[in-house]
């Protein structure tokens, strides 16, 4: 009974902690959004009206992350991949980077990071009794999110024509196959996380280890 008395406590203690740090993240990315938003406003660039969308998903994660389980380390990586995003207002989509194109680093980053975050919260609050039928649902989500993200790109694209940003259609999406392309990078991004989880849980290095990744 104390051992379970302990163990509540210290998942309190626990989400104590994430909470604090959940916020410092949120506050450090927003400045960083605010930072390249003037930038972008200066110099008339159209990542200027991606801001508003960058803010929306990071303060909407935010409001979720009790029923996520959101961890900040998870946090800090969606906050990362913000960062590189906007940083196209550069014109690093332009740009290939070890002889791959700066877009494929982004989606599959995307889909590295939503893995993990779906991963934490179906492990913890999941109705996936089966880890194989949780890894498929998984890949099922970061698709379904890469998908909606197609279609945004596409109606916006209708709407306001060539340009920069998510809005536009510009530098990193005039393949032809674009779209394929950037789902095959979120599921490549998605499978590298699973992979690293299911290679985790097949051989833990010990108990306290294994412990540890569940926290993650």
């Amino acid at each position: 009974m104390k051992k379970s008395v302990n163990s509540g406590s210290n998942r309190v203690s626990d989400n104590d902690e994430y909470h604090k740090y959940n916020k410092l993240i949120l506050w450090i990315t927003l400045f960083l959004l605010v930072l390249f938003e003037i930038y972008s406003v200066t110099t008339d660039s159209h990542y200027k009206w991606d801001f508003f969308f960058l803010v929306a998903m990071m303060v909407g994660v935010y409001v979720v992350k009790d029923k996520i389980k959101l961890h900040p380390f998870h946090f800090t990586l969606l906050g990362v991949f913000l960062i590189l995003h906007n940083l196209g207002t550069f014109g690093t989509y332009r740009n290939f980077y070890y002889g791959l194109e700066f877009d494929f680093y982004v989606h599959t980053y995307f889909g590295f990071v939503s893995a993990l975050m779906l991963y934490r919260t179906y492990n913890l609050i999941g109705p996936y009794r089966q880890k194989w039928f949780m890894f498929i649902a998984i890949v099922a989500v970061v698709l379904g999110m890469s998908a909606f993200h197609e279609l945004f790109e596409y109606a916006g694209a209708m709407t306001v024509g060539e340009g920069e940003g998510v809005l536009f259609i510009g530098a990193g999406d005039i393949d032809e196959w674009d779209t394929q392309k950037d789902m095959r990078n979120n599921l490549i991004g998605g499978i590298l996380a699973l992979s690293f989880y299911f290679i985790y849980n097949k051989f833990p290095f010990n108990k306290k280890s294994q412990q540890n990744l569940n926290n993650i």
